[in-house]
């Protein structure tokens, strides 16, 4: 990612920091990115603060490009300047350090891997604090409800500085005890507001909290950039039907039931192809079920790609499948943003009622949904849309139309940014932070 280079602040502007797992960013959130570029462009003055140092790896964004943080902290968990910087917290402010380890550590209850995990985090929690008032930030926003929103509790509490965070998947849904998340009711009472992807989210976290404070959980969904998946009509289904699917290969998206209904396809006759483009830690076992129903020549299994390469899949393809579960650990899909930039397309997609899928899959009319780990309803709604040419194109002019309004990241931002100004306004937005250093580079 290119070196961060001062951005001009508007006189209304925001200094928002944003708590993130890594830097450069992780190319699985490019949602996150997208987010930050927009809140940027508006005027707004965007620091980073990652808990890792992020990987180049194969797969590059392009969106990522235009990324221009004001500053970014060490990105190293734990660094000279990073436990430097925790010092000085300490020697300023050690009644305040106190009690906010003891909060977060308290919420943490009997779970050995939540301590773990917050022993480790408390460093760059400490160092963040004072970093982030040395930059005169205005507010402290993390991406997911976990680790990286425990940073920001912390840091919030020590430096007097409001936060937020925003609530995905995996971190409010996963009951596994190595992952759960044990300090979140100590995080929905603390923080300013919290924002979920999904209504449903929204409902489960707004129950957690005194009917008093369920206000401060709204629903900003995630935004992708509309300019890059464009609205394209699909070609006519003459030969295969062609299917699309791009996920982590893990269990709560379905492929194994979506392999086993292409076998399905298969033994019905039906002429179809799917191109599976992913990670993670299932391909072997779905190449080893690939080759087991002898669908090589049917389902390509390839690897993760960038937003571009998607865009171009996305519109070669007839429609978008993947049949999200529930899984083992309780975790599951919020939206994925692929049915996102699939709709945006115009392309129809078939998923299941999960989470909050069915606030963009509309049964019906902006898609089909079927019930979960069901192959033979799954091959079923694919006959369906072959077979029916003019409802695949029904579906997708509908399913874009309600991205426009729903999942454009220049709308989901702005609403973003208006909550956040709301908050301020109500509660009062100045904090005494000191004027923020002319350099604007990454802090090391």
């Amino acid at each position: 990612m290119s070196e961060p280079r001062p951005r001009p602040l508007q006189s209304d502007g925001l200094r928002i920091a944003y708590v993130i797992p890594a830097y450069p960013p992780a190319p699985s959130q490019p949602f996150v990115v997208n987010e930050m570029v927009q809140v940027q462009d508006a005027g707004n003055a965007v620091y980073v603060v990652p808990l890792y140092a992020g990987q180049d790896g194969s797969v590059r964004h392009g969106t990522f490009e235009r990324l221009r943080p004001a500053a970014v902290l060490a990105p190293a968990l734990l660094s000279l300047h990073v436990v430097a910087l925790a010092l000085r917290t300490i020697v300023a402010h050690p009644l305040r350090v106190l009690r906010a380890l003891g909060s977060a550590f308290r919420a943490a209850g009997w779970n050995p891997f939540a301590h773990g995990r917050l022993l480790l985090l408390t460093p760059k929690a400490l160092a963040a604090a004072t970093w982030l008032r040395e930059q005169g930030v205005d507010r402290i926003h993390a991406h997911f409800a976990s680790q990286t929103a425990d940073v920001a509790a912390i840091a919030a509490a020590v430096s007097r500085i409001p936060f937020s965070f925003t609530a995905h998947a995996y971190d409010i849904y996963s009951t596994a005890l190595r992952v759960r998340n044990d300090t979140l009711d100590w995080k929905l009472r603390t923080a300013r507001q919290v924002f979920t992807v999904n209504d449903y989210a929204g409902a489960l976290l707004r129950a957690r909290l005194p009917a008093a404070h369920g206000g401060r959980v709204q629903t900003v969904y995630v935004g992708i950039p509309m300019q890059l998946f464009q609205s394209e009509p699909p070609a006519p289904h003459d030969g295969a039907f062609r299917m699309l699917c791009v996920a982590r290969l893990c269990e709560k998206k379905g492929l194994d039931t979506l392999i086993d209904a292409c076998a399905a396809l298969r033994e019905r006759g039906v002429a179809f192809s799917l191109r599976l483009f992913g990670d993670g830690p299932l391909r072997q076992a779905l190449a080893g079920q690939i080759a087991r129903h002898d669908l090589g020549a049917h389902v390509l299994l390839g690897g993760g790609i960038s937003q571009e390469e998607v865009a171009r899949e996305m519109r070669a393809c007839h429609a978008f499948v993947m049949p999200c579960r529930r899984d083992r650990s309780g975790d599951m899909d919020g939206i994925p943003t692929v049915f996102m930039e699939a709709m945006a397309t115009g392309r129809p997609v078939i998923s299941c009622p999960v989470s909050g899928i069915p606030e963009l899959v509309r049964d019906g009319e902006t898609g089909l949904l079927v019930p979960t780990d069901d192959p033979r309803a799954l091959a079923d709604a694919i006959v369906h849309l072959a077979g029916n040419e003019a409802l695949c194109v029904t579906l997708g002019r509908r399913g874009r139309a309600l991205v426009e309004r729903q999942h454009d990241e220049r709308l989901t931002a702005a609403s973003l940014l208006a909550k956040m100004r709301a908050a301020d306004a109500a509660n009062g937005r100045g904090n005494a932070a000191v004027a923020p250093r002319p350099s604007l580079a990454i802090t090391d």
